[in-house]
């Protein structure tokens, strides 16, 4: 998604001029404004360390600052006291948005760990959040409402009808233009500023994974692995498959090629402009596991850096191109997986969350199974907090995602609503 200069356009108590900004992604209607309060709209890419989950529009899970290196150390952590499922957001002035489950709070705290603010949405249920140009976390609840929430106010800044069903693992997909799109069912809404409806398509399946932006398309991976690309105003075009679901999520690693891990030992591309799929990797032991970070390169192409797990052990592993690992750095030691007769179990996926990955080359994880959150330095060096931050649950490591937090350091959300800074020496 192209990234124009952020500027404001504010709006006259006494006299409302219109005003048309140049946008990503086209609307289909006007923008409603409202003459009786002046009103200011912050247009351009989200800015902070990571708006969205995975970081942007592309879900590349790139750290735009150096993850932390060296000897780390927990700088703070703080206990919410809600359940949290997803990854902290950081605005552009450095503030965490920590979107909770039961009842859709939504926490902000500053670099330090303070609360600086706290909204509460009254929702049963909530689905993944972004952050929008002027800082609005967005997210749709399970009663088929879009939600808007500011950290300057006390309560919803807008909560919209859109009707159908939460869609649980589709993130919303922030806009160039301070708009937003939300999936529901098996639709996606394009919502403008103020949270009005402005365009809505329905896909021929529900999107299952994180909305991702290319150009002016929005694209949509569905739980079969088909692959849908929309610009507002038009109809979605199928664009290609898998041809498998994808584990944890997609990520473009140029405008036009997306990279997925599907059936457990496939790292997956698709060429965006013709449709087709090539096996980039297969994994030669073990598993690889979604959602994949990428990086470019320099001379070309770029590197996927994913989790991989054996029976016995877990790893970091870094793809080029052509399809050949050029890093593989130890993690943890795993349980291997018995059957009732004492014989082993086949291999499958632990819990996991995707990584981090810097410009260097350094990579944040929390690993498969334990949890343990670690960084693996350019050079290879494996550097791992010696304490679980996250308390492991009957189902998962407890880990709900990691997030870059400016440089030298990033954040850890647990399950149980816990919530820790890691930074180096």
């Amino acid at each position: 998604m192209s990234s124009p200069r952020r500027f404001a356009i504010a709006t006259s108590c006494v006299a409302i001029v219109a005003c048309v900004a140049s946008v990503a992604i086209r609307s289909a209607d006007a923008q409603r404004i409202d003459p009786r309060r002046p009103s200011v709209f912050v247009v351009g890419p989200p800015g902070g360390a990571s708006p969205t989950v995975r970081g942007d529009a592309r879900r590349t899970g790139r750290a735009p600052d150096a993850l932390p290196s060296g000897v780390l150390r927990i700088a703070w952590r703080k206990t919410i006291g809600l359940t949290i499922e997803q990854p902290a957001l950081v605005s552009a002035d450095g503030m965490l948005a920590i979107v909770t489950a039961p009842r859709g709070d939504v926490i902000f705290l500053d670099a330090d760990g303070d609360e600086k603010g706290r909204v509460s949405a009254g929702a049963s249920a909530v689905g993944l959040a972004t952050m929008t140009s002027d800082g609005t976390v967005v997210f749709t609840t399970s009663a088929g409402d879009a939600v808007g929430v500011k950290r300057t106010s006390t309560r919803p800044r807008y909560v919209t009808r859109i009707g159908g069903e939460r869609n649980v693992r589709t993130a919303p997909l922030s806009l160039d233009d301070g708009g937003v799109v939300v999936a529901t069912g098996a639709d996606l809404v394009v919502l403008d500023a103020e949270g009005n409806v402005r365009a809505r398509v329905s896909l021929p399946e529900p999107p299952a994974s994180p909305l991702l932006a290319s150009g002016d398309k929005v694209i949509a991976v569905s739980a079969t692995g088909a692959v849908y690309g929309w610009t507002p105003g038009r109809e979605s075009v199928r664009l290609g498959t898998f041809g498998a679901p994808i584990d944890g999520g997609a990520a473009l690693s140029d405008a036009n090629t997306l990279v997925a891990v599907i059936e457990g030992n496939h790292l997956v591309e698709i060429d965006l402009t013709r449709g087709t799929r090539s096996s980039r990797s297969i994994a030669s032991q073990g598993l690889y596991l979604g959602p994949p970070s990428v990086r470019p390169l320099d001379t070309g192409g770029a590197l996927a850096t994913l989790l991989a797990q054996t029976a016995n052990r877990a790893f970091v592993v870094t793809i080029d191109p052509g399809g050949q690992e050029t890093a593989r750095a130890p993690i943890a030691t795993l349980t291997p997986k018995t059957l009732a007769d004492g014989g082993a179990a086949p291999l499958t996926a632990s819990p996991h969350t995707g990584p981090l990955v810097d410009g260097r080359g350094a990579v944040a994880f929390a690993a498969p199974e334990d949890g343990h959150v670690g960084v693996v330095g350019p050079e290879g060096a494996v550097d791992t907090i010696g304490e679980l931050i996250c308390t492991r649950t009957s189902r998962s490591a407890g880990v709900a995602g990691l997030t870059p937090l400016g440089r030298g350091a990033f954040a850890v959300t647990c399950e149980s609503g816990a919530v820790a800074k890691i930074t180096g020496p």
